[in-house]
């Protein structure tokens, strides 16, 4: 990259935008950009005072972050002439930031999986107690808290499922399939929910709302097979199991439904 005075202008300037949104460690690497920048060319006199007019206002800035302030309680003055060790000094500070940001980042998670925890066992007590409603409030934030804890979906879906309520268990169900639709565990647990609430439209609106975002997977047609199956609609049942078992052969729920669909078929 051709290094000139728009460019670090370029650089200062995003230093300013990102100290305004609070985003201290862009703060810290844009004004490392420019000082590092600075001491690599000879600027003419005008774009030399100019740009160490940007710096003064720059380092007048970063001296406000908190963190910053951490480790230099009394700020960073900006040196003119001093730009290359101003550098060092501003790299160094920048990886003690980012340590630090890490950290918190990792505090947060942890306190974010207990949140969630708390919840669960918060809300699996007032299932125990009988309590639908209020471990439906409980179950459906520690959902909204989730990042990476997919098993949270099928393991709340077991807990409302064990205990008979087995139409309050589709809403985790969709969440199992949406968040990992090759897990054949969720589509085991959907159509043994379907099988137990008797009812399969509910099931059949959740696969069609489902593939909007996962598509037709083999673990999905052989599901649908399987629930249309229950519905007595048998040449679907058969179609999607045929289908499903032409992309994933030997796949158990499929061959299972269409053994099914053809009894029922044959027999009609």
């Amino acid at each position: 990259m051709n290094i000139t005075a728009k460019t670090i202008k370029e650089d200062l300037a995003r230093c300013k935008a990102a100290y305004l949104k609070n985003e201290d460690l862009k703060a810290l690497a844009t004004l490392a950009s420019a000082l590092k920048g600075f001491v690599s060319v000879k600027l003419p006199g005008t774009d030399r005072s100019e740009v160490e007019s940007l710096f003064r206002e720059a380092f007048s800035n970063v001296s406000k972050i908190a963190r910053v302030l951490k480790y230099v309680p009394k700020g960073i003055p900006y040196l003119k002439g001093e730009e290359a060790k101003l550098f060092q000094y501003m790299a160094a500070v920048y990886k003690k930031v980012q340590q630090d940001i890490e950290t918190e980042s990792l505090e947060e998670m942890r306190q974010r999986k207990l949140k969630i925890d708390q919840l669960v066992i918060k809300g699996m007590k007032l299932l125990e107690d009988g309590n639908l409603l209020e471990a439906q409030r409980s179950f459906r934030e520690a959902v909204t808290l989730h990042v990476d804890e997919e098993g949270l979906f099928p393991m709340l879906a077991m807990k409302l499922m064990d205990k008979g309520h087995h139409k309050a268990s589709l809403e985790y169900l969709r969440g199992a399939i949406e968040t990992s639709p090759d897990n054949a565990r969720a589509y085991d647990l959907l159509v043994t929910a379907i099988t137990k609430l008797k009812e399969t439209e509910p099931g059949l609106k959740l696969l069609n709302d489902v593939r909007k975002k996962t598509g037709e997977s083999p673990l999905w047609l052989a599901a649908s097979a399987q629930i249309k199956g229950q519905a007595g609609k048998w040449p679907e049942a058969k179609a999607d199991a045929e289908k499903a078992l032409a992309a994933k052969p030997g796949l158990d729920m499929a061959a299972k439904a269409l053994a099914k669909a053809k009894k029922a078929l044959g027999a009609g």
